[in-house]
């Protein structure tokens, strides 16, 4: 029994890491975006962000459910799946066969 309980607090602990903290990644290679940003919000939810140049808000482009198993991440939007490496400090997120960083926002 104690098995099954300590997998659940150490995932339920693992997942509070990125409750309600931002990412920003400002090298988009999208000449028309300024940044993408990850919000994270509750337990296994995340948005996703996108800056314009041109615009004065940003503007809310994806919500996706996720996934943290140690220092991989997975994204699920619908029939999209991503992945990521998360560190302390940063994401490295393959997008559409792109590598985009995520920086911790302060």
């Amino acid at each position: 029994m104690k098995f099954f309980q300590s997998n659940s607090k150490s995932k339920s602990r693992q997942n509070r890491e990125l409750v309600h903290s931002e990412w920003i990644c400002e090298a988009t290679g999208d000449a028309m975006a300024s940044f993408y940003k990850l919000r994270f919000g509750s337990n296994g939810s995340v948005e996703g962000w996108v800056k314009y140049r041109d615009e004065a808000d940003e503007v809310k482009v994806f919500t996706a459910i996720y996934e943290k198993e140690k220092n991989l991440l997975k994204f699920y939007k619908k029939d999209d799946v991503f992945v990521a490496v998360y560190s302390k400090n940063k994401i490295a997120a393959v997008i559409d066969g792109q590598t985009m960083n995520f920086l911790r926002s302060a």
